[in-house]
């Protein structure tokens, strides 16, 4: 990509990373409060697991609709962005009333919380999709940089939300994220307001929706392995080595490892190619992941946690970009629509996993996320040679064919 190509997509780039920053800390203020709120209204706690699933589903469903919404507004980005704004606005009202509906009655706090993970979706998959309907196809891949970049850096610091937080009144952090988050998405429809992509730039030719399902088969697989490893199993690993009170400053270190991974994200995709790079990222989280179950030197961790998120950063970030190149064609809502549903989906299984599954089956806690992966370096690289050979397939066709 040109100087120039980056410096016109950053401002827009930069709002995107600030959208998904904040929502994911949004999310992390919810998941922090919820157990306090369900108690509040006499609703059990054995309940919590079973809303956070529902959720992930919400997401999943609407990532897809919104998605493909959005392809059927090809061409109305106004009419998108307006639809954008309201749902954030609802979204944001929702979630500045959560708080009191925790103290008023069951019926109402969970109306509240329907009407915010509805609404909430659409700074998911949607802001991502505007921004890659106006953008040339040349600047997909740093949307996804900045789109992941986001995200890594508010899981990085959630842990440290956590203390943070502890006995402040919810109504202030509630009340703050949902603000914060209508600016953002403000910024970001104004950042992304002038169109970038012209009728001359060249668009891919379409790629049949039945040849993109691998890519989401491997990456709900992976998915579900990397988050086993990172959200379930990482604190007991460091717990078995360090204080707990340390754990706010460990647990981040993987999303650093994936943070710094991402500028070189560009330059491994441009030489390599996306389902390359994401099967390589997918086989080092593997061995990072299994090896950080073998080791009993909290510096030795440390290093594999880091090379954890450097690998899921090169997976993640390789299987979104080829995702995003897939679609770039008017379908950027269906094929991004699907990528982000999957994501929920694995988080619905992990978190079912967790908490219905492992009490009962600790055998296997540690060993489940390598294996995951593994199997899923295998798919992955199949994926990718397969995708390679009707590349070339294509290409010496048209050869062949010569020209007119």
């Amino acid at each position: 990509m040109s100087e120039a190509g980056r410096d016109e997509n950053s401002p827009s780039g930069l709002a995107l990373a600030g959208v998904q920053f904040f929502f994911t800390l949004g999310w992390t203020v919810y998941v922090i409060y919820l157990p306090g709120l369900l108690k509040g209204v006499g609703i059990a706690a054995s309940w919590l697991p079973w809303l956070l699933m529902a959720d992930q589903l919400v997401f999943a469903v609407m990532d897809i609709a919104f998605g493909l919404a959005a392809d059927r507004m090809a061409g109305g980005y106004q009419k998108l962005a307006r639809l954008l704004l309201v749902l954030t606005s609802v979204s944001a009202a929702a979630f500045l009333l959560i708080p009191l509906a925790g103290v008023a009655s069951a019926g109402l706090l969970l109306f509240l919380l329907a009407i915010w993970v509805i609404s909430a979706s659409v700074v998911r998959a949607p802001t991502l999709i505007l921004l890659a309907k106006r953008a040339k196809a040349a600047q997909q891949g740093q949307l996804v940089v900045w789109y992941t970049g986001g995200i890594a850096l508010a899981f990085a610091l959630s842990p440290f939300l956590g203390l943070w937080l502890q006995g402040v009144d919810p109504r202030l952090p509630f009340g703050i994220s949902a603000l914060v988050l209508v600016l953002a998405v403000g910024v970001l429809l104004r950042a992304g307001n002038a169109p970038v992509r012209s009728a001359d730039d060249e668009v891919p030719q379409p790629l049949p929706y039945q040849a993109y399902l691998p890519l989401l088969l491997v990456l709900g697989l992976a998915g579900l392995g990397f988050q086993m490893h990172a959200f379930v199993n990482a604190a007991p690993m460091y717990q078995a080595l360090a204080p707990k009170e340390n754990l706010p400053w460990l647990l981040p270190l993987l999303w650093l490892g994936f943070f710094v991974a991402l500028p070189v994200l560009g330059k491994l995709v441009k030489r390599f190619g996306a389902l390359t790079v994401a099967a390589t990222g997918i086989l080092l989280t593997a061995l990072s992941s299994y090896a950080a179950t073998q080791v009993d030197v909290l510096g030795t961790l440390i290093v594999w946690q880091l090379l954890t998120g450097i690998g899921w950063a090169l997976a993640f970030a390789g299987l979104m970009e080829q995702a995003s190149a897939d679609g770039t064609r008017g379908a950027e809502g269906l094929f991004m629509g699907s990528f982000f549903a999957v994501t929920a989906i694995s988080s619905f299984a992990r978190i079912g996993f967790a908490t219905q599954y492992l009490p009962t089956h600790k055998d296997i806690q540690f060993a489940l996320p390598a294996s995951l992966l593994l199997a899923t370096t295998l798919l992955a690289t199949l994926y990718a040679f397969q995708r390679r050979q009707a590349c070339q397939m294509a290409d010496s066709s048209l050869q062949d064919k010569g020209p007119d």
